[in-house]
Parts: C-alpha cells; sequence; structure tokens
C-alpha cells in the first residue's frame, strides 16, 4: 500500500498553493504574465541553446589525409591514377609559357570566364579530378570537346590532394609539352596580365623558379583550416621559404629535375611548400627568385595596381570579368606606374 510521505498538514497547504495559482493564471494579470514571460522564457532557452552550441567546437573537417599515411611516394600515386580526358593535340609549336590551372569540376564558371579574357592570350590548360557526382564527368566530356583545354584524371579531387593533381601537371607537362619555355602553375581564382606577365618573363629569363617567395612561416596546425600541414607530415616549426601556389613559374630547363626528384620525395599536403621548397630549394638547392608582380594578393583600391602585377588571386569570375575590361582600357598609360605599392593589396 502506497503512504504518503507528507502530512495532512502539508497537503493542506499545498492544496491552497494550487488552488491560488490556478486562480491567479485564470484571472486577467495573470493572462498578461504567461503573455509577458512565456516569450522571454522561451528567447531565453533558445539562446542558451545557441550559446551552448557555440561553446561546443564542431567536429574537425575530413581533411582527407589518411592515405598519405599509408604511402606518401609521388610514383605509387601517379602509376595508379588514370588520364581520363585530355585534347587531342597540344603544344603543336614552341610555347614561350605554358599555363596550367588547378580547378575543381564545379568551377565551370571560373573556366569560361578565364577561356573569354587572359585565356585567350596564353597557352592555357585545366587540371581536375573526380567529384563525388557522376554527372560532373560527363559535363567535363561536353566541355572538354567543346574547348579542348580540359585535363581530367581518376582521382579525388579535394584541396589535400593539391601536391598529387600538380604532380600530375608537372608530368603530363613533361610528356606533352616538352618545348615550353616556361610553365606557369596558378588557381582558377587569379587574373593573369598578359602584358605584365611578358615583361615578368623577360626579368627572370635565367631565374630556376620564381613567384611571390613567402619566408620564415609558420606551419598551420590547426586540423579546422584548409592549410592544415600535420606534425606527422612535416615535423618543423618552421618553413625556411616557399613560393605561393597562387601561381609561381618553373624554368622549362629546370622542369624536368624538380619533377624527378620530386618522385623521391616523401609527399606532403601543401603542394607549394612541397614543390618550390622540399623538392627545388632544398634538395636540388635551386634558388627562389622573388617576384613581387606573381601576387597572392589582390588590391583594395584603384585598378592601375591590377594593371601593374602579372597575377593576382582571390577573384570571382564576376571581379575577374570587371577588372580584366578595366585594364584593357588602360592600355599603355603611365599614370599607372606610380601606383605599385604593396600598401595596396590585402
Amino acid at each position: 500500500m502506497f503512504t504518503s510521505c507528507f502530512s495532512e498538514r502539508q497537503i493542506f497547504f499545498i492544496s491552497m498553493r494550487r488552488r491560488r495559482i490556478c486562480k491567479f493564471i485564470g484571472s486577467r494579470k495573470g493572462f498578461l504574465f504567461l503573455m509577458v514571460t512565456l516569450p522571454i522564457f522561451y528567447a531565453s532557452w533558445q539562446l542558451s541553446h545557441v550559446v551552448g552550441q557555440a561553446l561546443i567546437p564542431p567536429p574537425p573537417p575530413d581533411q582527407i589525409l589518411h592515405h598519405f599515411r599509408a604511402n606518401r611516394s609521388l610514383v605509387h600515386y601517379l602509376d595508379n591514377i588514370n588520364l581520363l580526358i585530355e585534347p587531342s593535340s597540344v603544344c603543336q609549336k614552341k610555347v614561350p609559357v605554358l599555363i596550367l590551372v588547378t580547378s575543381t569540376p564545379s568551377h565551370f564558371r571560373h573556366r569560361d570566364v578565364i577561356r573569354n579574357t587572359w585565356g585567350k592570350h596564353q597557352e592555357t590548360y585545366f587540371f581536375l579530378g573526380l567529384s563525388q557526382d557522376d554527372d560532373r564527368l560527363a559535363d567535363a566530356y561536353i566541355e572538354a570537346k567543346q574547348h579542348s583545354d580540359l585535363i581530367v584524371h581518376e582521382f579525388q579531387d579535394h584541396y589535400q590532394n593539391l601536391t598529387l593533381k600538380v604532380g600530375l601537371m608537372l608530368q603530363w607537362a613533361l610528356d606533352r609539352c616538352p618545348r615550353a619555355e616556361f610553365v606557369f602553375k596558378t588557381d582558377d581564382d587569379v587574373l593573369l596580365n598578359p602584358r605584365t606577365l611578358d615583361t615578368v618573363l623577360a626579368d627572370n629569363k635565367d631565374a630556376a623558379l620564381f613567384g611571390y617567395k613567402k619566408e620564415n612561416s609558420i606551419p598551420h596546425r590547426d586540423e579546422y583550416t584548409k592549410w592544415y600541414l600535420p606534425r606527422w607530415l612535416y615535423n618543423e616549426d618552421l618553413i625556411p621559404e616557399y613560393l605561393s601556389g597562387t601561381g609561381y613559374i618553373i624554368n622549362g630547363k629546370n622542369l624536368k629535375e624538380i619533377f624527378t626528384a620530386s618522385l623521391h620525395i616523401p609527399l606532403i599536403n601543401m603542394e607549394d611548400v612541397y614543390f618550390t621548397y622540399l623538392v627545388a630549394k632544398r634538395a636540388l638547392e635551386l634558388p627562389l627568385t622573388h617576384d613581387r608582380r606573381l601576387s597572392p594578393y589582390k588590391p583594395w583600391i584603384f585598378t592601375c595596381p591590377y594593371k601593374n602585377y602579372a597575377s593576382i588571386h582571390s577573384l570571382s569570375p564576376e571581379e575577374m570579368e570587371s577588372i580584366w575590361s578595366k585594364i584593357q582600357s588602360l592600355g599603355e598609360s603611365k599614370f599607372c606606374n606610380y601606383f605599385t605599392s604593396e600598401l595596396l593589396l590585402y
């Protein structure tokens, strides 16, 4: 039998309190009280939920680095990655500069704008891997047939696989375009200025590699960033120097020795650090030449800096179209020679 733990006196007072509460809620004052306090209570509860979620960090993104634990040999990957799409004919004559652009299957708009702007003036090819969407490959076949500038390899297209993509690019350049005087590796959010690029190439005709040199950089150990470089891939606390991957140029005379050396050096996921520092600088002792006109940044003011730099990074397709037309309108203007300060970049 159930036995109450309250005395009759306690039960009486509890019953009275319930009656008073019910009476108050049923009154006008009680109704107004509920109308005011319930929204406040609900908003506070929602705020506490949001704050609580913010205080708990999200799980780290899938960096897709596990395959490097199993094998860090570039030869292994190149031997097991199939070439799916490439133009039927390339580099029919000697090429002053071969532009190789890293792109992704979904960036059709980026590629299209490049084709209609600076890509018309250079020997330009786009390199892609595969996405998880099967329809993207079908789209790539159509795009390749229309433009004859697409090279697609059978590997997962992901930022952390960029070193593999650049290795495939260099291999392809050696096989298909061995007479290129210079090979320019860049990205599909970069605007090139052909006129200034010609000057940059002439000024660095004897350099082995040149681009925007970064010195004494600290590796990103935060696994929440796309530049995450784990210690098990690169154990040192400093990267003495490397050329920014947004756009660096390799002299055609040095391309084969750089590619060949890369086949014997363990891979890391940061392609610019790997090819320009670990392979070219540290293994081959090739000098890295700094040229600020190959900029990894973009100006925040004026049009002139866009004209004076050979490459500008982090542009949307719409920005690229707009700036390209402005660069063309400036022509040979000498007025822009006064605007070359890096203070105008961000």
